[in-house]
């Protein structure tokens, strides 16, 4: 298969991409309508800090250790009789009736799923250029250079968002045999690829430099 033209390796990811736009559009619509009927419910209603929900709670994500005095995890096929449950992380559900937790998460929702929808454009952009063989077009540096940034802007939002949202649940919530806790999840590969990203785009300026060039000496 053809990496450019109308049946191409570039129009089924543009295809992909569309569907996916799709999703993330519909996930906006369903947080604004959510937001706008919060404060009208009878009931609790349901705002998730990573996903959307519409029900009867909320949910966020949530660490915690294992108190080992009352829950023994053993092997005693391996003769373990001693092992330990560390770094645990889960979801946390329960009924909320509004608030500014609740109205936070919203807000939260609507503001990812209107950059992912952003990002998502960019990158149709960017591929379409393939798709009709001119990737080498000024717009398509400065595209590349604000997804990579978005990335490395979105993954230090997101380890703030869930350290906020661990804190949260520490400084609220008990449970028999468990503790809370409040961690910063920095993911660095995702400072990886947005650092790889902003390099592409300096290849993009530069092949559009180099095309530009050619151009004019033809």
């Amino acid at each position: 298969m053809n990496t450019t033209g109308s049946h191409s390796i570039a129009s089924i990811v543009i295809t992909l991409l569309n569907v996916t736009s799709g999703v993330m559009l519909l996930g906006l619509v369903l947080s604004v309508v959510v937001l706008i009927i919060a404060p009208a419910a009878t009931g609790p209603v349901e705002v998730g800090a990573t996903w959307l929900g519409v029900g009867t709670r909320m949910t966020i994500p949530v660490a915690f250790a294992v108190d080992r005095r009352e829950h023994n995890v053993a092997a005693p096929s391996l003769n373990v009789a001693d092992a330990e449950i560390r770094n645990a992380t889960g979801v946390l559900r329960f009924p909320v009736r509004g608030g500014l937790l609740f109205v936070g998460n919203g807000l939260l929702l609507v503001v990812l799923f209107s950059l992912a929808l952003w990002v998502l454009a960019q990158l149709r952009a960017v591929v379409r250029t393939v798709r009709d063989g001119r990737p080498f077009v000024a717009a398509n540096a400065s595209r590349i250079r604000w997804i990579g940034v978005t990335v490395i802007a979105g993954e230090v939002a997101r380890a703030a968002i869930l350290f906020f949202e661990h804190w949260y649940a520490k400084a609220h919530f008990v449970a028999d045999g468990l503790r809370f806790e409040a961690r910063a999840d920095l993911n660095l590969m995702a400072f990886v690829c947005g650092l790889i990203i902003l390099v592409i785009a300096e290849v993009f300026r530069t092949g559009t430099r180099l095309d530009e060039d050619h151009s004019l000496t033809i």
